[in-house]
């Protein structure tokens, strides 16, 4: 008995030796298969430098165009002859300035030019998309509105700058403790070194009363009187959820009625321009108004009922109407093609629900309103 069980003790020590040679075998061999695959890994690098090779080109590009951009603004910007007349009137300035109103421009801690053109103001968005994508447009604008800013002398440091805006103010999108620091306006303060930038922005809110969602013709009067820029971004949930009843008309003797969004966005700009540019003896305020840009999904919201809703193109023309005639400066991000989310890239790489950004994508943001406001002191 005992003699079988040393036998069967035996085969079964056989069979788990044999078992062990085999696997044993098996390790040894696969290095040479993790070797081929390192030896296919590192060749794929060729393809990728490839990849960035044509990226890198890209990047060359836009910062050659705007260099050359920067040239002519440079060139703009270069001493005109003065004429006796205009020497006889600067002298004449000279003498006036102890008697400053402090509310004029001249009183301003930054001073800046009167009547400063929109711009691209006769570009439709149409024409833009043709010339090219709103990716290549933002990445060559974005090279540009940075060297503004590297060769900007401006000190901003005794400047507050206070922003009325929706969403896209408030820095949706980003992570829950990305907010206070990345959504635009924070950017824009680091940017521009400024003294404060208050920040405004609520999720959902609206220009207009109808859709009575902290609409932003009666939240205007938070702003602080003693902001010496006065930005107002908005329009963008308007465009989702106002029809055109609600929209109203554009048309001057037809535009105030109360609860459409044209009528109340001419009583929001009108009220900022009578209580913070005509009627604050102690300050002069800057006031600028921002188009929000083109968003897929605005048009997507329109296209399920367009007998009755209104394309985001007649709102981005109420809102650059509207605010003109109240003295405000416009940068139109709408008609230039800036971050239009309609781009697969735009919308991969920086606005990714296909209408706020992401902390990249508001960082470009920020790099253009500052240099757009750097633009219109300089020019």
């Amino acid at each position: 008995m005992k003699e079988w069980l040393i036998r069967i003790g035996c085969v079964c020590l056989g069979v788990i030796l044999t078992l062990g040679t085999i696997h044993l075998k098996a390790l040894i061999t696969e290095p040479d298969v993790i070797d081929e695959k390192e030896v296919r890994v590192e060749e794929e690098p060729d393809k990728d430098g490839n990849d960035e090779t044509e990226a890198d080109k890209a990047i060359a590009d836009y910062a050659l165009e705007a260099e050359l951009k920067f040239q002519e603004l440079l060139d703009k910007k270069a001493t005109p002859e003065v004429t006796p007349e205009e020497s006889e009137e600067s002298s004449e300035d000279e003498e006036q300035e102890s008697e400053i109103d402090p509310s004029s421009i001249e009183s301003a801690p930054v001073k800046w030019i009167k009547d400063y053109p929109t711009i691209d103001s006769d570009c439709t968005l149409e024409e833009k998309e043709a010339q090219r994508s709103s990716y290549d447009e933002t990445m060559a604008v974005n090279a540009f509105d940075k060297m503004v800013i590297e060769n900007s002398t401006i000190d901003f440091s005794d400047v507050k700058i206070t922003v009325l805006g929706d969403s896209i103010t408030a820095g949706n999108n980003l992570e829950e403790g990305e907010v206070d620091q990345y959504n635009w306006p924070a950017q824009l303060k680091e940017i521009l070194g400024c003294k404060e930038v208050v920040n405004l922005g609520i999720g959902g809110s609206t220009v207009s009363c109808c859709v009575d969602h902290y609409p932003m013709c009666q939240r205007w009067k938070e702003i602080d009187k003693d902001s010496d820029i006065i930005i107002f971004m908005g329009g963008s949930n308007d465009i989702l959820f106002e029809n055109k009843w609600q929209f109203g008309e554009l048309e001057y003797e037809h535009r105030m009625t109360e609860g459409t969004f044209c009528g109340d966005l001419d009583a929001l700009l009108g009220g900022i321009k009578y209580e913070y540019r005509q009627h604050n003896d102690e300050h002069y305020s800057k006031l600028l108004c921002i188009t929000p840009p083109s968003t897929i999904l605005a048009d997507a919201v329109f296209a399920l009922d367009a007998n009755n809703m209104v394309h985001q193109s007649r709102f981005s023309e109420a809102i650059n109407q509207i605010a003109q005639e109240y003295e405000f400066e416009v940068i139109d991000l709408y008609n230039t093609n800036f971050l239009n989310s309609h781009d697969p890239d735009i919308n991969a790489q920086y606005v990714y629900d296909g209408i706020h950004c992401n902390k990249e994508g508001y960082r470009i943001l920020a790099e253009h309103i500052a240099s757009q406001i750097i633009q219109r002191i300089e020019q």
